[in-house]
């Protein structure tokens, strides 16, 4: 069957469609319940229309303007519909037939390990079995339903990461006028911007998200190539408002591996005839010069990197203490203590030693259920050994590694997508994180691995 190939004109009317699903959320006590709930009803529908509601949903949990909702107090029920949604999309993708496929098989093959190993260190290891055993489940079914909606929609991969742009782009267009309006940087004291979206780190890593799925999309589509560009270079450039410095090393990650998988590859040019490797390289070595030439711009760069009034790891003397209260040491240094405690199995999927704590003062329960349980570990490859040990660790890593080299297959961008997708892990952990934008990227993640296997004749069909 011959795919219709995407337009200016469908690109416009979607991300359209996106930026009124996303308005209507903004509105407080029922907009995300509404929006939700219109999303429910649409993962009903083909393979294709019931991965972009599930996207779509996890932007919509994500929606909240503050200070409008400050006053408003905690409502369940956008947390009960956003797991709703999730199931309901898992449920479609089980009662549908697809033809299996190589890299599927290699998935579920990971899924089946990696579901092992969590339900039974919720059972048998975990500090707070019950949290544990919620995110078990809800990071199971996250992923089967993610890797059947790939396998279901790989004619479609492009289509897909093309909507993945989209979102950015209505988010990019909703929080850009909060700019010069408190309401754009409603948390933490106003000093970093979050936009429509509920925290600056959440913005920042999210468009680090779309943004590259922005290129990656250009990559296939020549024909929305000038506009996939802007449109991604836009998003990145809201990352410096939210001074979020993950999404920021996730982009340098994501460049860097660009750039070598280009000479690795033989110096073979890239189809993305404006984001080329020596574009890439000149415009780091003119940015390297800008910051030793102009003192505004070291300050600006400094203050980025330090988020603005925090203490200079260079200019102090007390530098272990610095280091364990900046905004992630004190994490590294817990989650260390936790890895030295329970090296083998670690200390529980999901949870610290505050989890049980923080979900009974939030109130996060519905009948009795955990709904959300944050865990405050900020650095993917300690919090892993943290959570669920050596033994663990010894299925993630080299799951990953598969996904790496499938996307390796496809395209210089895509491996560079996986970095940067990825990268936002070393900073802000959305690695087990169904319930947020971890969805967003796990979908990412398997997209481009099922993209490095699809035959070409999928491929002509889709760019031509």
């Amino acid at each position: 069957m011959q795919l219709k190939t995407p337009t200016i004109r469908s690109m416009v009317r979607e991300t359209g469609t996106l930026i009124v699903l996303f308005g209507i959320a903004c509105i407080p006590l029922i907009g995300q319940v509404i929006a939700l709930s219109i999303l429910i009803v649409m993962a009903f529908g083909r393979p294709a229309t019931t991965l972009k509601s599930l996207v779509a949903g996890t932007t919509v949990s994500l929606v909240t303007l503050m200070p409008v909702m400050r006053d408003v107090g905690a409502n369940p029920l956008p947390v009960v519909l956003k797991w709703l949604l999730l199931f309901a999309a898992c449920a479609r993708s089980l009662v549908i037939d697809g033809e299996p496929t190589k890299i599927y098989g290699s998935l579920m093959k990971y899924w089946g390990l990696i579901t092992g190993v969590l339900i039974l260190n919720a059972i048998f290891v975990s500090a707070v079995p019950s949290i544990s055993g919620f995110k078990a489940i809800s990071f199971s079914l996250g992923l089967l339903c993610v890797i059947r909606l790939a396998m279901l929609t790989t004619n479609e991969n492009s289509e897909m990461l093309l909507y993945i742009s989209e979102m950015g782009s209505a988010v990019f267009i909703l929080s850009v006028p909060l700019l010069p309006f408190e309401i754009g940087w409603a948390r933490m004291n106003g000093a970093y911007f979050n936009g429509i979206l509920l925290h600056s780190q959440t913005l920042g890593i999210y468009l680090v998200i779309t943004g590259a799925a922005s290129f990656v999309a250009a990559f296939r589509l020549p024909r929305l190539q000038r506009v996939l560009i802007v449109s991604g270079l836009a998003q990145w450039s809201l990352i410096y408002f939210t001074k979020c410095r993950t999404a920021l090393l996730a982009i340098l990650f994501c460049g860097t591996v660009y750039i070598i998988e280009i000479f690795v590859r033989g110096g073979k040019k890239s189809r993305i005839r404006f984001v080329t490797a020596p574009v890439i390289t000149l415009t780091v070595l003119g940015l390297i010069l800008l910051a030793m030439i102009s003192a505004d711009v070291r300050g600006g760069i400094a203050s980025f990197a330090q988020k603005g009034d925090q203490e200079s790891l260079l200019s102090t003397s007390d530098r272990s203490g610095v280091l364990q209260s900046g905004s992630r040491g004190w994490q590294i240094f817990d989650d260390v203590d936790l890895i030295e405690g329970h090296p083998l199995f670690g200390y529980g999927f999901g949870v610290n030693r505050d989890s049980e704590q923080f979900t009974n003062a939030n109130e996060n329960h519905f009948e009795g259920i955990p709904l959300s349980a944050p865990v405050e570990q900020g650095f993917l490859p300690l919090a892993t050994l943290a959570q669920i040990g050596i033994v663990g660790s010894l299925i993630i890593v080299p799951f990953l590694f598969s996904i790496y080299r499938s996307a390796r297959q496809g395209s210089a961008e895509d491996a560079a997508l996986f970095v940067a997708v990825l990268g936002v892990n070393f900073g802000e952990m959305i690695f087990y994180s169904f319930g947020s934008d971890g969805l967003i990227m796990w979908v990412v993640l398997v997209l481009i691995a099922v993209s490095g296997t699809i035959p070409r004749r999928y491929s002509r069909v889709l760019v031509r």
